[in-house]
């Protein structure tokens, strides 16, 4: 039997990787955990200059989706660089995890440039610097959503993974309307907001984006699927989760 902490499967030539696909995993491996670190020093400059602003409010500023996929990614970016580093393949668990944020990566990248870039933030907030901002919303996605593509020793998932994906970014809508119409009356964007938006369209912001998020993880499993036959030839293998 198996179970999420296994490694997938060697392929049906039993061929450890080898040759290029042993230097592109460690190479990317290292990006991994550089990412993770530039991710960490991006919400660190971010926090402080905040502070120094006066306006830093953790209850608010933990809240944007953003934020929050942002130290999920340092912890699964770092995982997967020494997994990487470590092991030739990467255990179920962690790819269902790896392609879950592929997804939110994607949603924060093209959302933020769509439709939140270049408004004037809620508490006042001018930004010092702007190396936090394009390494939350600019370069971090891109990494991740290529790291995706190129990164061998990955096993085959099923599409049920979309049922995985589907769950944080769900519990985080319900989080942030009961906190608003519940609590203080913040909400972390505009689309969230009955008040500016009615519920009307807040139910269809949220089914647009929502759709936006199973589609983004539908095509990074489907790639992924794709990629582990082609890795196979190089005794990485598949499996299925």
């Amino acid at each position: 039997m198996t179970t999420l902490l296994d490694s997938p499967t060697i392929g049906s030539r039993g061929r450890v990787p080898f040759g290029l696909t042993v230097g592109l995993r460690r190479g990317l491996g290292v990006l991994n955990i550089a990412f993770a670190f530039a991710i960490a020093i991006g919400l660190a400059v971010n926090i402080a200059d905040r502070l120094i602003q006066g306006i830093f409010d953790p209850s608010h500023y933990f809240q944007f989706f953003t934020i929050q996929t942002c130290i999920i990614n340092i912890v699964v970016l770092l995982m997967g660089g020494i997994i990487a580093l470590m092991r030739a393949n990467d255990p179920r668990w962690y790819t269902v995890v790896r392609a879950s944020i592929v997804s939110y990566a994607i949603v924060v990248g093209v959302i933020y440039n769509l439709l939140l870039a270049g408004l004037a933030s809620g508490d006042g907030y001018v930004s010092t610097f702007t190396f936090p901002n394009d390494i939350q919303h600019i370069w971090g996605p891109i990494f991740i959503a290529v790291e995706w593509l190129l990164m061998p020793g990955r096993g085959r998932l099923r599409w049920s993974t979309l049922v995985i994906c589907a769950l944080f970014p769900l519990a985080w809508v319900a989080g942030s309307l009961v906190r608003g119409l519940a609590g203080d009356g913040w909400f972390p964007y505009f689309f969230l907001n009955p008040a500016e938006m009615g519920v009307a369209g807040v139910a269809m912001y949220v089914g647009a984006i929502a759709a936006f998020t199973l589609v983004n993880c539908a095509i990074a499993i489907g790639i992924g699927r794709i990629q582990a036959r082609v890795f196979a030839l190089d005794g990485v293998g598949s499996a299925r989760f």
